[in-house]
């Protein structure tokens, strides 16, 4: 997650992007099938796109969920406050980004772009992402023989975080990290669970590498 890209990005969630279907203290759903070449934005609402679905505009909510059914596909996904699911077999030509809430793939789901939160866990199963995974409070977890053809990134916080709180990076079986995995801050605590023929390809860098038997 580029800090920069990020800070534009929540810009532009608060304002309603003219072109766009947008609401405000509204939830949107959009019908299985259904094709829009718009994004969606809405401020206090939850997004919902249905079952083979084809959005080809930015989706953007403050406050509220985006949930993204089997076989659609998207372009990016931006959240302040909610989760973010991709369902299986979907796909996001761009980043997922969300700045407290966890963000779900579910089996066969792919993203083209990098996924990354703030505060909140993200959770891979037998998916894939193309570039980063990063965060700066949660846990991750691949299960199902999940790829990261990236990094996983632990950001630096600047000093906002409890030194005593101990996050988890854990790769299922068969679940692997093609790139690096850096954690930023020298202090804090980062266990990297490896299980059955999973693997890191890259170097693991401020964290504790545990080999489950």
């Amino acid at each position: 997650m580029k800090t920069t890209t990020l800070t534009l990005s929540l810009g532009l969630l608060l304002a309603i992007t003219p072109g766009c279907d947008s609401s405000i203290n509204k939830s949107i759903y959009v019908q299985d099938g259904e094709r829009r070449d718009s994004g969606i934005n809405t401020v206090n609402g939850t997004i919902t796109i249905g079952n083979d679905c084809v959005i080809r505009g930015d989706c953007r909510t403050v406050n509220g969920a985006i949930r993204v059914g089997q076989n659609s596909i998207v372009r990016e996904l931006q959240v302040v406050n909610g989760e973010i699911e991709l369902g299986r077999k979907s796909r996001s030509k761009n980043d997922l980004m969300t700045v407290n809430g966890t963000i779900t793939l579910q089996p066969g789901s792919l993203v083209n772009g990098e996924v990354s939160t703030i505060n909140g866990g993200i959770r891979m199963d037998n998916a894939t992402v193309e570039q980063d995974l990063t965060l700066f409070n949660g846990n991750i977890e691949l299960v199902n023989a999940s790829v990261v053809k990236g990094d996983i990134i632990i950001k630096d916080s600047k000093g906002n975080r409890d030194r005593n709180q101990v996050y988890t990076i854990r790769l299922g079986e068969g679940s692997v990290v093609e790139g690096d995995i850096f954690v930023q801050e020298d202090e804090v605590k980062v266990k990297v669970v490896l299980g059955k023929d999973a693997s890191v390809k890259g170097n693991v860098t401020n964290a504790e590498v545990i080999r489950e038997l």
